[in-house]
């Protein structure tokens, strides 16, 4: 069985922990479910930018969050390791 790696630091931190749920209870609904007009119930808070991209300052920045329902955070985390791997590849030092 593969392992996952672990996440960043930050998301185990007591403020992402904090932040997270206030934002989650200030926007209770997904995001993307919203735009076509249905009401489902989120369960995560994801960075619109990923990290680590955002990078540490937009980690916790709240204008770079939203609320997702667990099919959409699926989805934009498939396509965010895309994203993160080709920005990884062109930020890599020689």
């Amino acid at each position: 069985m593969e392992s996952r790696p672990r996440s960043s630091d930050l998301y185990h931190t007591y403020y992402w922990t904090r932040l997270s749920k206030a934002f989650r209870a200030e926007h209770p609904l997904c995001a993307e479910c919203l735009k076509a007009g249905r009401y489902v119930s989120a369960e995560v808070v994801d960075h619109i930018i990923p990290y680590p991209i955002c990078g540490d300052s937009g980690f916790f920045d709240r204008d770079n969050l939203q609320s997702l329902c667990q099919h959409h955070n699926i989805e934009k985390g498939n396509k965010d390791k895309k994203v993160i791997q080709e920005w990884k590849r062109k930020h890599q030092q020689p």
